[in-house]
């Protein structure tokens, strides 16, 4: 079955979605008026040009706890759609 591969597949681009900075910093560097101004760039600009370290690590912390629920919501909700071959249903 292909289900258990559409699952990870599906968490590691959701992770990775939350992780685009190089193309944001290095195009346009958050753009006019933010527009392309990312969670990611955000942190790093609070952290690096602003020098607001402790808000640069609750954001990252934050940041954490959003991929860590959304990820946890997959995996509960895996049950649903995810068969494996060998699995006995009940």
């Amino acid at each position: 079955m292909i289900t258990p591969a559409i699952l990870l597949t599906l968490i590691m681009n959701t992770i990775w979605s939350f992780q685009v900075f190089t193309q944001a910093y290095v195009m346009t560097d958050g753009g006019p008026n933010n527009v392309t101004l990312t969670s990611i760039l955000y942190l790093y600009r609070q952290a690096f040009q602003y020098f607001h370290m402790g808000y640069a690590s609750a954001l990252a912390w934050l940041l954490f706890v959003v991929i860590l629920g959304i990820t946890l919501i997959f995996f509960k909700s895996s049950s649903i759609w995810v068969f494996y071959e060998a699995e006995i249903k009940k």
